[in-house]
C-alpha cells in the first residue's frame, strides 16, 4: 500500500501498550531485586545493577504513561518530530540516514542528522542524557523508539522512510 506523504500523520501514544510496558518493567524490577538478595556478591551486583537500571526505565515508563498527551510523533512533509526527542521538528533535509537499531528485542529507528542542525534542536534532557551512551552501542542518531505507540515498528520506519525518499526526490 502505497503511503500518501503530501498529508501529516499524527501518531498517539497507546495507554494499552505503556500499561503491558509498564508491567513487563515491573516483573524485570522484581526479578532483579530477587536476584540482589541473594547470597552470591556477583549475583547481587547483577540484580542491583538490574534494579537501577529496569527500575530508571520503569520510571520512565510511568512518566510517559501519565504526562504524554496528544501526538507523540508528527511526520509531515516538513519532517518529523518524536516530542520524546526534541521538541523541534527535524527537516528531512538534516537527515543524511535512517537506519534501525535493536537492544533487548526493542527496534529504534535511528535518525543520522547533520551535526550543525542537530545541535540546534532543543533535544528533551532525556535525549540529550542518553545521546552518547546510545552512540556508544551502534546507535549513532536521534532514536525515535515505536514502544508504547499506536503504530507498530515496521509501520512507522516504512512512513518515516517514505517521507525522508519523497523529500530528496528518490522514485525507487
Amino acid at each position: 500500500m502505497a503511503i500518501d506523504t503530501t498529508r501529516t500523520i499524527e501518531i498517539k501514544q497507546s495507554p494499552w501498550r505503556m500499561v503491558g510496558l509498564i508491567a513487563a518493567g515491573g516483573a524485570l524490577v522484581a526479578t532483579s531485586w530477587f536476584l540482589a538478595l541473594q547470597p552470591q556478591w556477583t549475583v547481587q551486583a547483577i540484580g542491583w545493577f538490574g534494579v537501577l537500571f529496569f527500575g530508571a526505565m520503569l520510571a520512565v515508563a510511568i512518566w510517559r504513561l501519565l504526562t504524554l498527551t496528544g501526538s507523540v510523533i508528527t511526520v509531515s512533509p516538513r519532517g518529523v518530530c518524536d516530542t520524546r526527542v526534541a521538541s523541534d521538528i527535524v527537516p528531512w533535509s538534516a537527515i543524511n540516514g535512517i537506519s534501525t537499531w535493536s537492544a533487548y528485542n526493542q527496534p529504534a529507528i535511528v535518525l543520522a542528522v547533520d551535526p550543525a542542525i542537530e545541535r540546534t534542536l532543543h533535544l528533551t534532557h532525556l535525549a540529550r542524557l542518553t545521546r552518547k551512551a546510545n552512540a556508544a552501542v551502534g546507535a549513532d542518531g536521534l532514536c525515535i523508539a515505536s514502544q508504547g505507540l499506536r503504530m507498530g515498528h515496521d509501520a512507522l520506519l516504512e512512513t518515516i522512510t517514505a517521507y525522508w525518499q519523497r523529500a530528496r526526490g528518490d522514485r525507487g
